[in-house]
């Protein structure tokens, strides 16, 4: 396993921005230096300052997993409609689970359902969301389950998860692909014709070619996580280079452009689940330790990629 001994984290190590989250997901940076993350567990998104202060924005409720500034400045948030709980860790949906949606939160944090279903089928648990330069999403939806049974996460009965793309105004929406073990995090490439995909239960990213903007070709793969990681969240720099985080590993895992693993950053937290660019510069990386419920930034080499 390769463990980072030179660079930009030596030279500037982690600083905690943010502490006592119920389980931070999904960081989104804004130019006036704001942080924005989910909390899953406390079913809110909240709001970093560049002082640190710390506030509610919205509270959708259910599960908000994942975020992404859209294009037209509003927040999305993929919602996987709430978890039970047991030793800090999710295990299946909760007793009022109602449905998994995207949802859209304006400026003022009013929160609107954009869609619960494609193609009559219910989303089960929306995790993580990316915006084209279309303008349209690609989201990831971890699993078909039955909502009414308590299953655990890693049931032998559930479907494979699948991957949509979905317009922001709620007009439409459709699946481009299936048969996915666990899709979660979701990202594009620097020239926006790739998209990658971390497939969780399989350690694994792979790689869709894009023919068209929602229009997927034979997937292939892309990386392999070291052993005891499981990819959740990433982001990419602005040179192409992946950077994933190793849920249960406590690491996040570098990748370069062509997936051969160039580098291994220790987190302080075995449940390291999300990871996005910020700063002045985009040279911040934002990382939310979900278990330990906190958010924390460090300096990286390289400018990350601007995603709208």
């Amino acid at each position: 396993m390769f463990e980072r001994t030179s660079g930009a984290l030596d030279r500037m190590p982690h600083t905690v921005i943010a502490t006592g989250l119920a389980f931070p997901e999904g960081p989104v940076c804004d130019p006036d230096g704001s942080v924005y993350c989910v909390e899953i567990r406390g079913g809110r998104v909240r709001r970093i300052s560049s002082d640190g202060a710390l506030s509610t924005f919205a509270t959708p409720g259910g599960g908000p997993n994942g975020a992404a500034r859209g294009p037209d400045g509003a927040l999305y948030v993929t919602n996987n409609g709430g978890f039970r709980w047991r030793k800090g860790l999710p295990i299946g949906p909760a007793p009022d689970y109602e449905t998994g949606r995207l949802e859209r939160i304006d400026a003022e944090g009013k929160v609107e359902r954009l869609y619960t279903s494609c193609d009559g089928v219910q989303l089960s648990a929306p995790n993580d969301l990316v915006f084209d330069a279309e303008g349209n999403c690609y989201f990831t939806d971890p699993l078909q389950r039955d909502p009414t049974r308590p299953e655990p996460m890693n049931a032998p009965t559930r479907r494979p998860g699948s991957v949509y793309y979905a317009s922001p105004d709620g007009a439409w929406i459709r699946r481009v692909a299936t048969n996915l073990q666990h899709p979660n995090g979701i990202g594009l490439t620097p020239d926006g014709k790739t998209l990658l995909v971390a497939e969780t239960f399989a350690a694994s990213l792979c790689a869709f070619p894009i023919l068209a903007p929602g229009e997927l070709g034979l997937r292939r793969p892309f990386c392999q996580l070291p052993a005891g990681h499981y990819p959740d969240g990433f982001c990419l720099d602005e040179a192409g280079y992946v950077l994933v985080c190793g849920v249960l590993g406590g690491g996040i895992i570098v990748f370069d452009p062509h997936g051969r693993q160039v580098d291994r950053i220790p987190s302080g937290d075995r449940a390291v689940t999300n990871i996005a660019f910020g700063g002045v510069d985009s040279r911040t990386l934002y990382i939310t330790e979900s278990g330990l419920g906190r958010v924390v930034a460090m300096e990286w080499e390289r400018r990350g990629l601007d995603l709208l």
